[in-house]
């Protein structure tokens, strides 16, 4: 409007005054929950493309389908649940609510209606307020995303699943809203936490050589900071914990089609079991882009190990975190920063002058990137898409459809949106696509500002100041976290700010332009090429200048300039789920095929005796359709007459929920899915126990219980209509592990060897399917024809395996050696 009344010569109207408050402070409040992500099996895994049944079809494993999915493969089972964990934190004059999921993307449309969903349910003002990441996982759900852009990531959005996602979101965050409580806070930071690369470790050689900055080496490497936020009652009670730093969620491979968490969530689940019970404990994603796990061993296994390797440092670092109830001030910006080759440029504070060239029709590019000075040429030329374009940085595009004219690296590979549009339409079915895409036009982020608050730095001194975090729309890099740590403390003056990915929206990898350049598989997702990451951290300096900088609470968008992306209604499925009516019913003979992961063999008779560590349990059951039915089961333990659910170090049931237990799904027929199917699970439990107890399980009796819902007919849509089942499998009784001993020189070699297919990690120095090493001082008993001498010998490990230094007396006929929890092997000498 003011355009139009300078063009008629009007005066411009004068600039509205605004009252707003100022900012308070006030007493810290938290409240923290937690929850099982519960989604249908059957829904397709994000994160791999190459699940993309265009594209290979990685991870098929039979001819099953689902009503969730278009043009991805169907999960099969379940190796861990994936979780979400949030709190709300509020001082009396603002709000904060943090929530993680374990899946592979943000979606700014599920901020949208979560917003208002909780704004109803509280008469809170929470717009901008309400900060929603994931972990990254490329094991979990993906067709809870309306960007069309990644549907190559996901699958086609289904609403049914965004409408159960939302739903369970909301939950929990009004669990942690109504545990509000005065609380102390405080955070921590560490540098180069994981020297020896056992956790994550630097996977971009694209940019080894590369120097950004004078005082930094070249190829800047693994971002190297943990940060660590800690909520304690006032009682000084652990109440709450969210630790910072990137790693990729990739250990499975694309061939998987089990449901997971991931290393991430193997990361959170190993930290958790650790500080015990009472804690909800929240792992948020750092510069984790470029960022891989580490661990050891194979398949469920290794994801242990990564989560065993992160457990001494992150523990170390939440001790020291120093916390306090004193008041504080809290302010967060939120926005969605316009995109497009006209609205994106970067100026480094005035340093530079970057920016694309207006598109051209059939333009050829000059080929040009860098001056003579090694410097970025500008305009960019080279990057002339009018909607954008994809499979940058790499030798060939994932999906040949046309170029966008220009045959220099990086931007050889380039493939045009709107060509490719063509080919997304056929595979995910769409009769519409929209160009440009409304998704790609708009990407979001959050700056939130509170303290001071006592500060643990990486350098060992404790300061009190403010943290101001950013959360962005994608996966940051290292470089970029470098990049936005400087610039923060060079324009806005506060000192090591926090950067969480993979929150708000999802733009693909986030580089600063140099790094971009240098090629690789990174660029190869971000629609608008070289400048888009560095442009978003831009607009996110812009908001935080503007409105977190003062001591007034104004709102981040007064005048609807950066309001967030619409999407259109979808329809729920109509489909009805199976009734299942003989759900509940246990299978004692398995079907002609029934499938289970790692080819573990079916074998449905519960043995009266399970050994630990080697010992495993089967139970199959008929169950509900998964369109209803996400079945928990529940280790048992016999006590005082009576059955109770086994709880893990951190007080938490041992279920299907964490790594002990394993759960796949057959149905029958296997397709078509809308055919009258029975729906068969498949669970199995290895005698190994969660972290720090894993060849210590208590002996006695137990037994597995499956609880489960049926479909009862009657429903249109989801929410579908359903009543509960249960059943109890047989019990057993848990004995003593049995150590191998073999003699060596000068001693014996020890051992609690993995069964063949074990899938549970033992020993972080071990093998699932091979030896692990006996822990701690284990008791030696010599037999002997008159007597037995007893001495007690500290195990050594060495190279993985555990050596017992000792000498067997004169006449020794046996050796029995017991560790300290009772596991216990014999040899005859």
């Amino acid at each position: 409007m003011l355009l139009l009344a300078l063009l008629a010569g009007c005066p411009a109207p004068e600039t509205p005054e605004f009252d707003w408050p100022e900012v308070q402070t006030g007493a810290p409040h938290a409240g923290v929950a937690e929850a099982n992500l519960l989604l249908p099996l059957g829904s397709p895994l994000g994160g791999y493309s190459s699940r993309c049944g265009y594209l290979g079809g990685d991870s098929y494993q039979d001819k099953r389908d689902s009503v969730f999915s278009v043009g991805f493969v169907e999960s099969t089972g379940l190796q861990s649940r994936p979780k979400i964990k949030g709190f709300w934190l509020e001082n009396g004059d603002d709000d904060l609510i943090v929530l993680k999921a374990d899946v592979i993307y943000s979606f700014d449309g599920m901020i949208s209606a979560l917003t208002d969903r909780l704004e109803a349910a509280t008469g809170e003002p929470l717009d901008g307020r309400i900060v929603f990441s994931t972990n990254h996982s490329h094991a979990s759900y993906g067709p809870y995303s309306d960007a069309i852009h990644f549907y190559l990531g996901g699958d086609r959005f289904n609403q049914e699943i965004f409408e159960s996602f939302l739903q369970q979101l909301e939950d929990v965050a009004l669990e942690a809203y109504a545990g509000l409580q005065p609380v102390e806070i405080g955070n921590a930071w560490a540098k180069d936490w994981d020297p020896d690369d056992k956790v994550y470790r630097d996977r971009r050689g694209d940019n080894d050589e590369l120097v950004v900055w004078d005082d930094v080496e070249p190829g800047y490497g693994k971002d190297p900071y943990l940060h660590m936020l800690r909520i304690d009652t006032l009682d000084g009670d652990p109440l709450g914990m969210a630790f910072t730093f990137g790693v990729h969620g990739t250990s499975l491979g694309g061939d998987s089609s089990m449901v997971s968490s991931d290393a991430p969530g193997a990361i959170e689940w190993a930290v958790q079991e650790a500080v015990g019970p009472g804690v909800m404990v929240m792992h948020l994603q750092g510069a984790g882009g470029d960022a891989s796990p580490v661990g050891r061993d194979q398949d469920y296994a290794r994801l242990e190990s990564v989560g065993e390797a992160a457990i001494e440092p992150i523990v170390a670092l939440w001790e020291e975190t120093p916390t306090s109830a004193a008041p504080i001030r809290m302010e967060t910006a939120s926005r969605h920063h316009q995109q497009g080759l006209e609205a994106i440029e970067v100026t480094r504070n005035g340093t530079v002058d970057w920016r694309y060239q207006a598109y051209k029709e059939g333009y050829l590019a000059d080929e040009e990137i860098f001056d003579e000075d090694g410097q970025i040429l500008s305009p960019l030329d080279e990057f002339n898409a009018l909607y954008g374009a994809a499979f940058c940085g790499s030798d060939a595009p994932l999906i040949p459809a046309g170029n966008i004219g220009s045959e220099v690296f990086p931007y050889s590979a380039c493939m045009d949106v709107e060509l490719l549009s063509y080919v997304l339409s056929g595979v995910f079915g769409l009769d519409e696509f929209p160009l440009p895409m409304p998704s790609s036009l708009k990407a979001g982020s959050t700056v939130t500002r509170f303290g001071p608050l006592e500060t643990l730095t990486s350098d060992g001194s404790v300061v009190q100041q403010d943290l101001m975090a950013g959360f962005f729309p994608g996966e940051t890099t290292g470089m970029f976290a470098e990049q936005w740590r400087r610039r923060v403390a060079d324009e806005l003056g506060h000192e090591m700010p926090l950067m969480v990915g993979y929150a708000q929206d999802h733009e693909g990898y986030l580089l600063i332009p140099e790094d971009w350049l240098a090629g690789g598989y990174e660029p190869n997702i971000n629609l608008w090429g070289p400048l888009q990451g560095e442009y978003i951290m831009e607009q996110s300096l812009k908001m935080a200048a503007a409105v977190l900088m003062n001591d007034v609470r104004e709102p981040s968008d007064p005048t609807g300039d950066w309001a967030p992306t619409e999407y259109g209604p979808t329809p729920l499925l109509e489909e009805q789920p199976d009734t299942t009516p003989n759900a509940g019913t246990r299978v004692e003979i398995a079907p002609e095929y029934f499938w289970t992961p790692l080819d573990i063999p079916v074998d449905l008779e519960t043995p009266e005796t399970v050994s630990r560590v080697t010992g495993m349990v089967q139970i199959a059951w008929e169950g509900g359709d998964p369109s209803v039915d996400q079945p928990r089961i529940v280790l048992e333990y016999f006590e005082n007459s009576e059955w109770v659910e086994v709880l893990s170090p951190s007080g938490r049931p041992v279920t299907e929920a964490g790594p002990e237990i394993l759960l796949a799904h057959t149905p029958e027929p296997l397709y078509p899915s809308y055919a009258d199917q029975v729906h068969r699970y498949w669970a199995s439990w290895q005698a190994v126990g969660s972290v720090g107890e894993r060849a210590a399980l208590p002996l006695g009796l137990y037994r597995l219980k499956v609880q489960g819902k049926r479909y009862i007919g009657g429903s249109s849509t989801w929410p579908w209509a359903s009543e509960d089942y249960e059943l109890a499998g047989s019990e057993f009784e848990l004995v003593a592990g049995e150590i191998s001993i073999a003699p060596m020189d000068e001693g014996y070699r020890v051992s609690l060897d993995g069964p063949a297919l074990g899938w549970r990690m033992i020993h972080i120095e071990g093998l699932s399917r091979g030896s692990n090493p006996v822990d701690g001082p284990v008791d030696l008993t010599w037999q002997l024809p008159d007597e037995d001498l007893s001495e007690q010998v500290q195990a050594e490990i060495l190279d993985g395996e555990a050596w017992v230094s000792a000498t067997p007396p004169q006449g020794a006929l046996s050796l029995t050696i017991r560790d300290a929890h009772g596991n216990e092997g014999w040899l005859e000498l």
